[in-house]
C-alpha cells in the first residue's frame, strides 16, 4: 500500500513563542503557536516495497537441447521457466528472452514488457501482487529512467528512477493530499522541491534525506512566512518571519526558537533590537541603523 503521509497530521514542534520587548509594542507582543512547521518524524517514507534486486534472471528451457537457430522462431510461442519456477512467456531468441513478452513470478508478481538477454530491459510494466504498479522503462531488472508508480490507495509517483529507486526530478501525490515536487536521491526527498499540504501550507527549499534542511520559505495557511535557514526540519541559522501586514523579525534561530541577536521592524518601519535566548527576550533597545542580515543574503519579496 501506499505509504501514510505523516506530514499532513496535526505537528507536535514545541511552540515558538515572541516575548514582549514592551507590553505596549502590539507588534513584539505576536504569538506563533499556529505556526510551526510539521512533525519532526520528517515526509513520509517513500520506499518501494520491493524493487527487484536480481541481478540476473536465470532460465532453463523446456524445449529439448537442439540447435538454437533452427528453432528461434518455433521459441517465440514457447515459454522459459525460472529456477525459482516463475514462467516467462513471449519472444525469444537464442536460448533467452529478447524482445517483447510477459513474467509470471511465483509469488504472484507480473511484468509485462521489453527483455534483453532475460533481462528487463527497455519498457514495461511490472504489477506487485501487494504493492504498487509501476509502468516505465527498466534497466537490468530494474526500474531506471522515467516511469510511474501507482499504489493501491491512490497515491502515485511520477518522475525518475535510478537502479529500481527514486532519484533525480520526480512528483509524489499522497492519497491524503499532500504533494511534493522536486530532487529525489536514494528513494528520499534530497535536494531543491517543494513540499505542499492539503490546508494550503507550503514549503519551498532545499532538503536532506527527507528533511527541511539549507535554505526554505515556509508560507502558512494565514499568509505567515519564514524565509531562512533550516536543520533537521527545524529553523536553525538566520532567518525572517513575515506578517501578512507586513511586520517581521530578523535574526538567529536555534532549535526552531529565536537565539541571539534579532531585529523587529514594524509595520510603521519603527525598529527595535534584542538579545533573545531559547525563544525568550533577554534585552532591547531601539535603533533605527540597525543591520542584521548576513553579507550576500538576498532577501525575496513576499
Amino acid at each position: 500500500m501506499g505509504q501514510s503521509c505523516a506530514s499532513c497530521q496535526n505537528k507536535d514542534e514545541a511552540p515558538v513563542v515572541y516575548d514582549s520587548m514592551e507590553k505596549k509594542d502590539k507588534f513584539a507582543e505576536e504569538d506563533l503557536d499556529d505556526s510551526q512547521e510539521f512533525d519532526a518524524k520528517s515526509p513520509p517514507s517513500t520506499y518501494q516495497c520491493k524493487t527487484m534486486e536480481a541481478d540476473i534472471l536465470h532460465f532453463k528451457k523446456l524445449i529439448s537441447d537442439v540447435n538454437e537457430q533452427e528453432c528461434i522462431e518455433e521459441l517465440k510461442d514457447q515459454q522459459l521457466i525460472f529456477d525459482d519456477k516463475s514462467r516467462y512467456f513471449g519472444c525469444i531468441s537464442n536460448g533467452k528472452a529478447n524482445g517483447y513478452g510477459k513474467l509470471c513470478l511465483e509469488n504472484g508478481d507480473c511484468y509485462q514488457g521489453d527483455f534483453v538477454e532475460n533481462m528487463m530491459e527497455g519498457n514495461g510494466t511490472f504489477n506487485y501482487l501487494i504493492g504498487p504498479i509501476y509502468e516505465g522503462q527498466f534497466k537490468s531488472n530494474k526500474p531506471d529512467g522515467y516511469g510511474i508508480e501507482t499504489w493501491p490507495d491512490g497515491s502515485v509517483y511520477e518522475g525518475e528512477f535510478q537502479g529500481g529507486r527514486k532519484h533525480g526530478k520526480g512528483c509524489y501525490k499522497w492519497h491524503q493530499g499532500c504533494v511534493y515536487n522536486g530532487e529525489w536521491k536514494d528513494n528520499m526527498i534530497h535536494g531543491i522541491g517543494k513540499y505542499e499540504w492539503p490546508d494550503g501550507r507550503s514549503y519551498s527549499g532545499s532538503w536532506i534525506k527527507n528533511q527541511m534542511h539549507g535554505r526554505g520559505k515556509y508560507i502558512w495557511k494565514d499568509g505567515k512566512s519564514y524565509d531562512g535557514e533550516y536543520q533537521h526540519d527545524k529553523k536553525c541559522g538566520f532567518g525572517i518571519f513575515y506578517w501578512p501586514d507586513g511586520k517581521q523579525f530578523q535574526g538567529q534561530w536555534v532549535n526552531g526558537k529565536q537565539h541571539g541577536n534579532g531585529l523587529m521592524i514594524g509595520k510603521d518601519g519603527k525598529k527595535k533590537i534584542g538579545s533573545w535566548q531559547e525563544g525568550k527576550l533577554i534585552s532591547s533597545n531601539e535603533d533605527d541603523n540597525f543591520q542584521i542580515m548576513p553579507e550576500g543574503w538576498i532577501q525575496q519579496e513576499q
